[in-house]
């Protein structure tokens, strides 16, 4: 009889829908748990930090990479997550957004995030570790947050962008970097001022490398380099062009004089000998020098004008320097 009612209850269209549903809701539950199971290995295996933050800016979400990343003490996260103002308030008390008001650094936070605008930007921390921080608004509200430490990355690239505009045996800038800082300083003369491009030449260079070999031609270079780089202002450029060819980018200067005592101050830096491979060397340098605004206001005129008036004190007799109008 039991049987009978149960066949009953099962054959009854509203309980086998019910049934029905019940079954369906039980599969979505597990694909659902599923989802979340795969979600959470992905955030636990991304390479770096990641947050997530609800419509009222409270953090729901923070894995362990972030907290290992960013040094978050334990009892940060003690009584919950915190919201995405205390956080701000906690990396401003220990100087991660470096030094200032912690109240203005944490209302300027708050404003570029109510902007809702997709932001990137690296962050170098009080420990010296570089971190690429993204932010990503969410549909419907909150956002997501990643962090990566790219410390290595970004100094490789540096040493690249470095070695792309300095010369490899002097670590003087080169000819790319010279005529970037040349235009540079023109464009600041056309406003208003005055500069100078100095054409410097060694004198009796060749000899060494005949008697003394490659070798210690570089050696004597890279003390030549030395002593030139530390007779020019901060603001200069001393670069080496080639071989034994060096030039000057000396800045705001107020009157042709500054450049004739920036090129004694150059003479007297070689004016005692090096002691290269054993044997003292003796060179001297030859400068020409081009003014700017009266001798041109383009690189190619300052820099052909400045070449002859060093050709011009190589014929004089080497081991001075020559302004181009004294050789016009």
């Amino acid at each position: 009889m039991a049987l009978a009612k149960a066949a009953e209850c099962d054959t009854d269209p509203q309980l086998a829908e019910l049934w029905k549903a019940i079954g369906e809701i039980g599969g979505y539950v597990r694909k659902l748990k599923e989802r979340i199971r795969l979600l959470e290995a992905v955030i636990e295996n991304f390479p770096g930090g990641i947050s997530l933050f609800d419509n009222d800016l409270h953090m729901v979400l923070c894995n362990e990479q972030q907290k290992r990343m960013l040094e978050y003490p334990d009892e940060l996260m003690a009584k919950g997550y915190p919201s995405l103002e205390e956080l701000f308030r906690f990396n401003a008390m220990r100087g991660e957004y470096g030094p200032g008001d912690i109240e203005m650094h944490v209302k300027r936070k708050l404003e570029l995030v109510r902007r809702r605008e997709p932001h990137c930007y690296d962050r170098t921390r009080p420990n010296g570790t570089i971190v690429e921080v993204r932010g990503v608004p969410l549909e419907g509200g909150g956002f997501v947050t990643t962090y990566l430490d790219v410390t290595e990355q970004r100094r490789n690239q540096q040493l690249v962008a470095h070695m792309a505009q300095h010369d490899p045996l002097t670590d003087l800038p080169n000819r790319i970097l010279f005529h970037d800082r040349l235009k540079t300083a023109l464009a600041q003369v056309k406003r208003g001022g005055m500069m100078a491009v100095h054409y410097l030449d060694l004198d009796n260079f060749k000899p060494v490398n005949d008697n003394l070999g490659h070798q210690a031609g570089d050696e004597l270079l890279v003390g030549i380099a030395s002593r030139m780089r530390q007779s020019v202002r901060e603001h200069d450029t001393i670069a080496r062009l080639g071989g034994d060819e060096f030039a000057v980018v000396q800045t705001a200067i107020r009157k042709p004089q500054d450049a004739a005592t920036l090129a004694s101050r150059l003479l007297n830096a070689l004016a005692k000998p090096m002691k290269i491979a054993g044997r003292e060397v003796q060179v001297s340098l030859s400068i020409g020098i081009a003014i700017a605004p009266d001798d041109g206001l383009t690189s190619d005129d300052l820099l052909i004008k400045a070449d002859s008036a060093l050709y011009h004190s190589k014929s004089r007799g080497k081991g001075c320097f020559k302004f181009f109008r004294e050789a016009a």
